[in-house]
């Protein structure tokens, strides 16, 4: 009984755990997009082209072709504490090395190396909350930690080019990101105090752990891979493109780099509202595989609506960020509905993997179209649409394919876990 007690004590900590998780991934977050608004000045300052400017966002997916694989693996072999005191580790010096690096290749490294750790950080932080949150407000607590990290990127639009306007430097910005992510990484070690303390407490038997078993793959239906595809067209359209939106809309609008930060962050304050209420609202009502349809045809009218016309861009902005909440509110959740838990890391890793191919590709891709289009964006909004378009065939198709396999992901989640 006083163990019970003690139990629940512990407990009653996740929502501290659940804050220093967030201001962790808030540092990852806050690293990414640090470079955004200051796009334009990164590629004066080292004389590169937007094709080589995209490179910053590729080379930072490029490891992730496995690298989520073997950070999987590596939560499984030494624990979550001290893979991602790892992982912090690697992000903290990979934008170090950013800001320290006096050419581009060595930033080139620097972004390589922080996205070497990154992404495994964030499987890690999947797995401190479903820990912390076994069996309580597992959905809830997911989006107020999206909120939370993209709160980072908030902050990262909306200083950095101020930093560089009061400064002069655009090197300050990315120094302060620097310092930021120094911080996230003491903030693990905490967590890491806190779990080694509390650990007997949390769970009834020793910590399970889910291997990543390349087997498990064969097992997998077509609804999964439908909704892996379409996580990484549906990411293609938005964080390459907002690796972008702030020199583009100084381009083809006028504003300064401040005003492009800020109506960019418009895209992650709509998601930052939005997707905990966009979360509720699909464990009550289910309809995942509907709403991730519904999600996917929004970013056809917004990127056609910037790329064609001359409306404020604060409308489609706005819009972009509702369907940055509708998508991720539906796809992750559908993961652990209609795939088994002890292949859920199997699960996970491998849609990151998919998901990072994607966001290798078309940053790139992106800047190379502009620089072909003699800085243009056109084209390259109008393949942003085309990913659109491309995701709402795949969530149709998994609409279609759940009709058929019944995994119940369109069933509100008491009655789909149930089954």
């Amino acid at each position: 009984m006083a163990e019970e007690r003690e139990r629940e004590k512990v407990f009653k900590l996740r929502w501290l755990v659940l804050f220093i998780m967030g201001l962790v991934i808030f540092g990852s977050y806050y690293a990414y997009d640090a470079i955004s608004p200051i796009a334009d000045f990164i590629m004066k300052g080292l004389n590169i082209s937007r094709a080589q400017y995209g490179l910053f966002f590729s080379v930072y997916s490029l490891p992730n072709f496995i690298m989520v694989l073997l950070g999987g693996i590596l939560l499984d072999i030494i624990g979550i504490r001290k893979a991602g005191i790892l992982f912090a580790a690697l992000c903290a010096a990979g934008v170090f090395l950013t800001a320290a690096g006096p050419t581009f290749l060595i930033m080139l490294a620097g972004r390589f190396l922080y996205g070497l750790g990154s992404e495994s950080l964030i499987i890690t932080m999947d797995k401190i909350i479903s820990k912390w949150f076994r069996g309580k407000e597992l959905s809830l607590a997911f989006g107020l930690n999206i909120t939370i990290a993209r709160l980072g990127t908030f902050a990262a639009l909306n200083s950095a080019a101020r930093i560089q306007a009061w400064s002069g430097s655009w090197r300050l910005a990315i120094w302060i990101s620097a310092i930021i992510m120094f911080v996230s990484f003491a903030l693990f070690l905490v967590y890491a105090g806190i779990d080694k303390a509390k650990e007997k407490y949390l769970t009834e038997e020793k910590e399970k752990t889910e291997k990543f078993v390349f087997e498990d793959v064969y097992r997998f239906r077509a609804p999964y891979w439908y909704v892996s595809l379409l996580c990484m067209t549906f990411y293609s359209a938005i964080f390459p493109f907002t690796a972008f939106s702030t020199v583009f809309l100084q381009s083809k609008f006028g504003l300064t780099a401040v005003q492009g930060g800020f109506y960019t962050s418009l895209v992650i304050t709509g998601s930052m509202i939005f997707t905990p209420l966009f979360g509720l609202l699909v464990d009550k009502i289910g309809k995942r595989a509907t709403l991730m349809i519904v999600g996917s045809l929004m970013l056809i009218p917004t990127h056609l609506t910037l790329g064609l016309t001359y409306i404020h861009p604060a409308i489609p902005m706005i819009v972009l960020g509702i369907s940055f909440s509708l998508v991720p509110a539906a796809l992750w959740p559908s993961i652990p509905i209609m795939i088994e838990e002890k292949r859920l890391g199997t699960a996970f890793g491998l849609m990151t993997l998919i998901q990072n191919i994607g966001l290798t590709i078309f940053p790139w891709l992106a800047g190379k179209i502009t620089d072909l289009s003699g800085g243009d964006y056109t084209n390259t909004m109008l393949m942003f649409a085309s990913l659109g378009f491309i995701g709402a065939i795949f969530s149709i198709l998994l609409k279609i394919s759940d009709s058929k396999a019944k995994t119940g992901i369109e069933l509100p989640t008491k009655i789909a876990q149930a089954q």
